[in-house]
């Protein structure tokens, strides 16, 4: 009877060593789990980051052409080499605005 008695003592011993083994690889890979998330995460960041930075500065290059766009000298150059003059002073007819509200 002794031996049967070691025997079934051993069986607790080993199942709860077991469980114990068990619960430590569970939260050991809960926690490479994590980790590899975190890395992940971090490797978007950085990747939204460069591009945010990319459509910042394109954004400032754009804000630059188009303000040379709407220059009004480059406007005029473009109005005389595309065949298009000044009005003569016969062309240009002056409108009283005031008066036409008044009425």
């Amino acid at each position: 009877m002794r031996k049967i008695t070691k025997g079934k003592t051993n069986l607790k011993a080993n199942s709860k060593t077991f469980l114990a083994i068990f619960f430590v690889l569970a939260i050991a890979l809960f926690i490479v789990h994590l980790r590899v998330l975190v890395n992940n995460l971090q490797y978007e960041i950085t990747g939204k980051s460069k591009t945010s930075k990319k459509l910042l500065k394109d954004r400032e290059i754009l804000k630059k052409e188009l303000e040379f766009l709407k220059s009004p000298s480059r406007i005029e150059k473009e109005a005389l080499r595309n065949g298009m003059n000044f009005p003569k002073d016969w062309q240009i007819r002056t409108i009283d605005v005031q008066s036409q509200l008044d009425s």
